[in-house]
């Protein structure tokens, strides 16, 4: 092919052509080349051009040589017919006529690159292209008659999406449209670094100048049939591809914030945290050295994540048609969105499954919690976890919210209780970091429930707050929440008290019901004193927490659905009486049970030593241990376990039905139906 390349093919696609004989032919009628010359000259042209680089951005439009005639243009390049004259055709001015005006200033021009480069042309990377790095074109044909005037019409209907192979960017080649022709041009100018002007820049014609000096370097483009309104179709009538200018981008206007977003938004795509630092350094090494400032990287960085995610403020408005869909997709499913004077307040979501898998099978206890949210607009997300057969997290409601306040806490609270059926409240349990309003919000609207609170948020304010630091304070403060009888409670508290007489009054005030097991309830079946469930669930939906609105709910919708089917299918895989996590408990009962010493005292009660001093009473009908970690937890203790051994049972049947494996069958029997996508 010798030196008929330029480095207009780093711009073109190749047309599409069809294997016959040994040679490859255009679709049409025009230049035929035999297949080993097209791809040597791919092979060997391409790759220098491109310097092995995937990541240049792929013009999507169609450009094809024009079917003047089965003319060797190698052997006789003069044989390039002239159409200036032809019908169809504007006119092509002379050598002379292309300098008769001075050049316009590249910056602040309105025809100039940089104002061109941010209209919205859509002009995305050509996977098949950085498939292969040497860039050889798909063989394929469309038509067994390339004489066919059908091929040419389909040559100009081909839309700018099409994936196509690049192909030679010089005379006589066509469009689909202007914008693709500008942005070819502003490509060109990327890679080759020559700053390029759109001297004339209007609905019929475009004439594009080398920006430096007196370069003879000009390309005339007009449209191919003007006389048609609806033929958009643009033809290039004239290039002098002759530069006596160095090269080198004097401004970075044409590597607009737009075109960085479309060009490396498969990189946005692949890691949604890609950094602006990365982004910088990735369009120098592809464009050898060129500099684009940090600002400028943080708005393509903005745009792509919109592309990617979404707008911040256009999800808002898609909102109850997103609610819709998923009350459609999940019949019974509870969707709240409150708004003040039509602007987005707060939004709950409530699943029926995770209603019906909590009511019917999970124990009555609920954490509750609440982190803050990292988007554009703020705010927070409210959540309640319950606790499945495995002692794992439970979703079960979610809440975007303004701010944890008193009013935010009701809100959520009483949709809540309302899906739950909480009507005594005598029942339930709730475990909280003591968050802003959360106290007040629980004791206003669920009088009689139990209210827990995280011993290490306590402990957090006993030694930052309060200052009371040291080993030995904080050993006594866990004693003392650890502690599951009356006795050891008061026990453990006296020696706080010995320690330090201020720690022990600041203690005193605490209510014990909210941070020590001695004074829980029985009900719940749950011993916690942390709050891990809700953190466990934060960590969960970590990465939802920076996306615009609908792409959070979707994101955490779509996470407690993929739970909920591994948690069945790991159930239904399971052996055994109890769940793989409590058996594990259970075992290790077992062996703890070996230091105790259980003596029959008639029926089902048991005297069993634990230690010289340490005496409990077991009663097996009752179901009691004086220990109360029984009673708490519905798991026997190790007191427990000895006596059931010592009348030769196993303690797995003494463990509570909400610990059996067929009530995580049930409890995760209840799923998230999928919902249908936004363009559906």
């Amino acid at each position: 092919m010798g030196t008929r390349t330029d480095g207009w093919a780093l711009l073109m696609r190749i047309s599409t052509v069809v294997e016959e004989e040994g040679s490859l032919y255009s679709e049409m009628i025009g230049p035929c080349l035999p297949g080993s010359e097209l791809n040597n000259w791919i092979a060997e042209e391409l790759p220098v051009i491109f310097k092995a680089n995937t990541e240049f951005s792929d013009i999507n439009g169609v450009c094809n040589i024009i079917p003047d005639s089965q003319v060797d243009f190698e052997q006789n390049p003069k044989a390039i017919p002239d159409y200036s004259d032809s019908e169809g055709s504007d006119y092509v001015p002379s050598e002379d006529e292309h300098f008769e005006s001075e050049l316009s200033e590249f910056i602040d021009s309105e025809n100039d690159v940089s104002d061109a480069v941010e209209e919205d042309c859509d002009v995305n990377v050509n996977q098949s292209v950085q498939e292969d790095l040497g860039f050889v074109p798909n063989i394929a044909c469309d038509s067994d008659d390339v004489n066919s005037n059908d091929d040419l019409d389909s040559l100009y209907s081909v839309s700018s999406d099409d994936s196509g192979s690049r192909r030679k960017n010089r005379k006589n080649l066509v469009f689909v449209d202007k914008e693709i022709l500008k942005e070819a041009v502003r490509q060109y100018g990327r890679v080759h670094r020559f700053n390029m002007s759109f001297k004339k820049n209007d609905n019929k014609r475009v004439q594009v100048v080398c920006n430096f000096g007196k370069c003879p370097w000009v390309l005339w483009a007009s449209k191919l049939n003007p006389k048609d309104p609806n033929d958009n179709t643009w033809q290039i009538k004239t290039m002098k591809n002759e530069h006596s200018c160095q090269r080198g981008i004097r401004n970075n206007n044409i590597f607009s914030s737009r075109w960085i977003a479309k060009t490396f938004l498969h990189k946005f795509k692949a890691d949604f945290n890609y950094s602006i630092v990365s982004l910088q350094q990735d369009i120098r090494e592809a464009y050898e050295e060129v500099y684009v400032c940090l600002p400028k990287c943080t708005r393509a960085r903005k745009l792509a994540r919109e592309t990617v995610l979404g707008s911040y403020k256009d999800q808002y408005g898609k909102i109850y048609e997103y609610l819709g869909e998923v009350r459609h997709s999940n019949p019974g499913t509870t969707t709240i969105c409150k708004l003040d004077s039509r602007l987005f307040v707060r939004m709950y979501v409530c699943y029926e499954g995770c209603k019906l898998g909590f009511k019917n099978h999970c124990r009555p206890f609920i954490s509750i919690d609440g982190c803050f949210l990292k988007g554009y607009y703020q705010g927070y997300i409210l959540a309640a976890v319950g606790i499945d057969a495995d002692n794992c997290i439970y979703p079960i409601a979610v809440a975007a919210v303004e701010a944890e306040t008193r009013d935010s806490w009701s809100w959520f609270l009483h949709l809540l209780t309302n899906d739950l059926d909480i009507v005594n409240s005598y029942h339930i349990t709730f475990m909280s970091d003591k968050q802003k309003g959360l106290i007040e919000a629980l004791g206003e609207l669920l009088p009689n429930a139990e209210h827990r609170c995280c011993v290490r948020h306590l402990y957090s304010n006993f030694k930052d707050v309060e200052g009371f630091k040291g080993k030995a304070l904080k050993d006594c403060l866990w004693k003392v929440a650890r502690a599951t009888t009356l006795r050891d409670f008061e026990r453990a508290m006296a020696e706080m008290r010995e320690l330090k007489r201020e720690a022990y009054d600041w203690l005193v005030k605490k209510d014990p019901a909210m941070w020590s097991k001695s004074h829980f309830s029985t009900r719940s079946k749950c011993d916690l004193l942390l709050n891990n469930y809700s953190e466990c669930f934060n960590k969960m939906i970590l990465e939802a927490r920076d996306k615009p609105i609908l792409t959070m709910m979707e994101i955490i919708r779509t996470k407690m659905m993929k739970r909920i089917s591994k948690k069945a299918e790991a159930a239904e895989k399971c052996t055994g009486l109890l769940c793989p996590k409590i058996q594990k408990q259970v075992d290790i009962l077992i062996e703890q049970a070996v230091k105790c010493w259980p003596t029959h005292a008639g029926g089902l009660r048991y005297e069993v030593a634990f230690g010289p001093s340490d005496q409990y009473v077991v009663d097996l009908q009752l179901r009691e241990c004086s220990c109360r970690k029984w009673a708490l937890t519905g798991i026997p203790c190790a007191h427990v376990v000895s006596a059931i051994l010592f009348i030769q049972e196993r303690p797995e049947s003494y463990v509570d039905p909400f610990y059996h494996r067929s009530t995580q069958i049930s409890i995760y029997s209840n799923i998230i139906y999928p919902i249908r996508g936004a363009n559906q």
